[in-house]
């Protein structure tokens, strides 16, 4: 008789042990993912979306694989701003004959604020001037020379900045998370290196920052004399415009220069 009673409440306890567990799994609510393990996760698939350029040892091929890789979101993202450009110039002509600024209508207006906004020109747009000013600003960057600045910037596609963040031209970002921390960042900096969701987001920073930051007016300068005079808008010409997008000036131009010039066959 008291083994029985022993017996009875070993088995009821042993009942409720599995209603208790049945209970968790049914009601189990997954622990929340912390920042860093789905940063971390969606780089991972960032990073099965590009090449493996390390993987290429022929350096012909791998030099053509990369090249192959990165030019169409040059091309479009060019094209982009090659139609913005032109709906500029369209407007420039039409005031040039004779319209008036009083005269545009909501449709243009609109266009013109989009297009300023987009590349962070805050002056009022009301005078033939201004027009002209936005234009040394929305214009295309030779493919070729942004084509060596992504090899020379990730190491033909092999940085980890270019793997896990798609970042092929070292752009900073200045909050936290934004971005890869930099493994030689110094104790008193506080920049990352901007993580992007494609390929093309990548590039289309790059050219806005070009086009948009004071850093390289140099560039934006030298780009509007070859129009006006028209000249060819060459890779060579513009690259000393890039002075400050490195410690290295003088040094990193003529780094550019001298991969342009081994790299012709590819461009």
């Amino acid at each position: 008789m008291k083994f029985g009673l022993v017996a009875r409440v070993t088995l009821a306890l042993a009942l409720l042990v599995v209603a208790v567990f049945t209970l968790q799994v049914f009601f189990y609510e997954p622990a929340a993912i912390e920042p860093e393990q789905l940063a971390v996760k969606q780089k991972v698939e960032i990073a099965q979306k590009t090449p493996d350029f390390s993987a290429i040892r022929d350096v012909k091929a791998r030099k053509q694989a990369f090249f192959d890789f990165i030019r169409p979101g040059i091309i479009s993202a060019n094209r982009d701003i090659a139609l913005q450009r032109q709906q500029l110039l369209d407007l420039q002509s039409s005031l040039a004959n004779g319209s008036r600024w009083q005269q545009l209508d909501s449709a243009q207006l609109q266009q013109l604020e989009d297009i300023a906004i987009k590349f962070k020109y805050t002056a009022a747009l009301t005078t033939d001037a201004a027009l002209a000013q936005l234009l040394v600003r929305v214009d295309t960057i030779p493919k070729a020379l942004v084509m060596v600045q992504a090899a020379n910037e990730s190491g033909w596609g092999t940085s980890r900045f270019a793997r896990l963040g798609l970042n092929f031209f070292g752009q900073w970002c200045f909050s936290k998370g934004c971005g890869l921390v930099p493994i030689s960042r110094s104790k008193s900096a506080s920049h990352e290196v901007r993580v992007f969701d494609s390929v093309d987001a990548s590039i289309a920073s790059y050219l806005s920052n070009l086009n948009t930051h004071p850093a390289y007016e140099e560039l934006r300068q030298i780009r509007s004399h070859l129009r006006q005079n028209n000249l060819p808008v060459k890779a060579e010409f513009l690259a000393p415009g890039l002075i400050n997008y490195s410690e290295r000036q003088q040094d990193y131009v003529a780094e550019l220069l001298q991969m342009l010039r081994h790299n012709k066959a590819y461009l």
